[in-house]
């Protein structure tokens, strides 16, 4: 059965209030609210998981553990503020942690889903997760690309259902 190799990849993304406030599309946010969703991303943060897998290229996986979704579906079903905004805070997570493990991304770029293979199902299964034929990490929060990054949505499995592009009606 072959695998590609794993490696952990050690970040620390700080959380970017700037990158949170576009995903909420809020304008503004209190002192208080800003500090509830700190403590949601450190609570969040103990559950971050990075690996590189393959050498030269290969790709990069950044997922939260599911105990992550249990704090977040929690947070979600006190039907606050703040549960409505959980998962945005672990989207703004996800979204750092690429940031700093692959600095030629950027804010404005896709990571493009490969297209799933035995190699990379057996490489995955290694860290308990799934990959399905769709495109679909066995994970709510986690994100699969390859590398050297290509933003190209030529690259992409996902390019004839892309979200993004529905949203923009391309």
């Amino acid at each position: 059965m072959k695998k590609l190799p794993l490696t952990p990849v050690q970040i620390t993304p700080h959380f970017d209030l700037e990158t949170f406030m576009i995903l909420s599309g809020q304008r503004r946010i209190s002192g208080d609210h800003a500090q509830e969703i700190n403590s949601l991303w450190q609570q969040l943060f103990t559950h971050l998981r990075a690996y590189r897998l393959g050498q030269g290229k290969g790709y990069i996986l950044i997922y939260l553990a599911p105990e992550a979704e249990q704090i977040l579906q929690k947070k979600q079903s006190a039907d606050t503020e703040q549960g409505h905004n959980a998962p945005l805070v672990a989207h703004a997570m996800l979204m750092a942690a690429l940031l700093e493990a692959v600095p030629e991304a950027s804010l404005g770029t896709c990571a493009p889903v490969p297209e799933p293979n035995k190699i990379l199902k057996n490489s995955l299964a290694e860290v308990g997760l799934t990959f399905s034929n769709a495109g679909q990490l066995s994970v709510q929060f986690g994100l699969l690309t390859k590398l050297p990054l290509r933003t190209d949505c030529e690259e992409c499995y996902l390019k004839s259902s892309c979200p993004k592009k529905i949203m923009e009606g391309n």
